[in-house]
């Protein structure tokens, strides 16, 4: 698979937005991105310093395939719903635009048309539907080494915790599994974390990050660990 770049997707987008019928794009675009995606992130979270500019700045053109791919999605998608309800409702279309369909578009077009039509049939002439249709689709498999990485820290162990640590018996709200949650002392420059979240933390913020990040601030006396009661 070759590398996509978000000017390859901001290509695509303006060309999808520009054009009143569906735009070419690779069969495996999709495949492609979610690909570079996870590789993004298993290179943000190799750098011992998740705070510094190197991961920070994969992290950041992480987000940006994310939001240029999901910008695409939306555009094309519904593009292919008009498709797939005019066809049902008996209206001709360009058999050119089911042509520049990926796979995965493909089987939404044909889910959507057969669900209309099937809807039509029932409601409009009295004829009861006898089956139901769902989407259904799997892509190309994401190679082993593609797969995102535990984010525990170097050399140390899962269950190993910061030297200061409080207990509290509660918090604003339940931490996402496997993010510790920590007081901040001091104020931290805007960062993005794996998950792309963006904080802006001040001293006296509660928040939950990954391990990896939590754990830096704690040792660089920045923050305080906080462990949750149940």
């Amino acid at each position: 698979m070759g590398r996509i770049t978000t000017s390859d997707l901001h290509g695509y987008l303006i060309d999808e937005r520009n054009l009143g019928s569906l735009a070419e794009i690779p069969a495996t675009l999709y495949e492609e991105v979610h690909a570079d995606i996870l590789a993004l992130y298993k290179q943000a979270a190799s750098h011992d310093d998740p705070f510094g500019e190197g991961a920070q700045s994969v992290l950041k053109e992480r987000e940006s395939l994310r939001e240029y791919i999901r910008d695409l999605y939306g555009v094309r998608t519904r593009k292919i719903l008009a498709l797939a309800l005019a066809r049902a409702n008996g209206e001709e279309i360009n058999r050119e635009e089911i042509r520049m369909m990926v796979p995965g578009e493909r089987m939404l077009f044909d889910v959507v048309y057969e669900s209309a039509s099937s809807c039509r049939k029932t409601l409009l002439d009295g004829k009861p539907t006898l089956e139901t249709t769902a989407y259904h689709f799997v892509p190309a498999e994401v190679s082993a080494e593609q797969a995102p990485v535990p984010l525990t820290p170097v050399n140390e162990s899962p269950d190993k915790q910061c030297a200061d640590e409080v207990n509290v018996t509660s918090a604003d709200a339940p931490a996402p599994e496997s993010y510790r949650v920590i007081a901040v002392y001091e104020n931290l420059p805007e960062f993005q974390d794996y998950s792309g979240r963006i904080y802006a933390l001040s001293p006296g913020d509660v928040v939950s990050l990954p391990p990896q990040m939590a754990d830096v601030l704690c040792k660089d006396n920045k923050a305080l660990s906080i462990r949750l009661r149940k």
